[in-house]
């Protein structure tokens, strides 16, 4: 039981530490106005770890939205997640979260010999 809740707590502290880069990437765009002007750029979408084209008529668009790809990408790309076809490969990560508990777990078994 103890093994377990280590194994939960290294989990839980992984997500904590090294969870989204920043709220805004989480948010949708905020759109003001609508002046007809053509806004175009990008939006970084959750579900598939990707930042995507987004275009809209409006004065001016904030939060989740940038001039670039690859501002984008910077701000928000979760480069943690492996993608395969675009799918969050969540095997992967519960083997790397499993990796990395063994590797803490040994390192305190033998620094706390009995």
């Amino acid at each position: 039981m103890k093994l377990l809740s280590w194994f939960l707590l290294i989990c839980v502290l992984n997500e904590l530490c090294l969870g989204d880069k920043e709220p805004i990437c989480r948010s949708e765009p905020n759109v003001t106005g609508n002046c007809g002007q053509q806004i175009k750029g990008y939006t970084y979408e959750v579900r598939t770890n990707r930042c995507k084209k987004f275009r809209v008529k409006a004065c001016k668009v904030t939060g989740n939205f940038f001039g670039s790809k690859d501002a984008c990408n910077a701000k928000c790309k979760d480069s943690r997640k492996r993608e395969e076809n675009g799918v969050f490969d969540i095997w992967s990560q519960a083997a790397d979260l499993w990796s990395q508990f063994l590797q803490m777990f040994s390192c305190f078994m033998n620094s706390a010999r009995f």
